[in-house]
């Protein structure tokens, strides 16, 4: 089960590094992409539930 542990890990990490890239990102950039910004913030969403779903398996 520590496979899982680490590719919950893994997935939580990409979730944190899309939402910095794809949401904050935008507020840094010149120019505001309203796009960009909802896409970033799903997928950060959808990779933080896939890694909740990974540590119930673990769990299990």
């Amino acid at each position: 089960m520590k496979q899982y542990e680490n590719l919950a890990k893994a997935i939580y990490d990409i979730g944190k590094y899309s939402f910095a890239a794809l949401v904050v990102g935008q507020f840094i950039a010149e120019k505001f992409s309203m796009k960009a910004t909802i896409a970033g913030i799903a997928f950060t969403l959808l990779a933080f539930y896939t890694a909740v779903e990974f540590e119930k398996i673990k769990e299990s």
